[in-house]
């Protein structure tokens, strides 16, 4: 039994064919895969970024408290400052 040039084209293209669905088949379990693995690096990355974030935040926060706090005593200083210039400068009569 022979093959003719047209036969082994068809079989060829058939085969082509079977294993391009069978590529495809395997890309769908690919991605579902990389799709779960993607969510697995997310979740971890919020974790890392919370912890990393933490300390941070917190340090913004007191760095926040202690600039407001000086401010305050500097207000409270140039308002004593300027009681005391007011109190020392005679009054001029007109």
């Amino acid at each position: 039994m022979e093959l003719s040039t047209d036969e082994i084209i068809i079989i060829l293209e058939v085969v082509t064919f079977v294993f391009a669905i069978i590529v495809l088949y395997h890309l769908v379990f690919v991605a579902v895969n990389l799709r779960k693995i993607l969510g697995r690096i997310d979740a971890v990355t919020k974790q890392v970024e919370e912890v990393v974030l933490k300390p941070i935040s917190m340090a913004d926060a007191v760095v926040d408290h202690i600039s407001h706090f000086v401010e305050g005593q500097q207000k409270k200083a140039a308002k004593k400052a300027a009681k005391a210039t007011k109190k020392a400068a005679p009054k001029k009569k007109s």
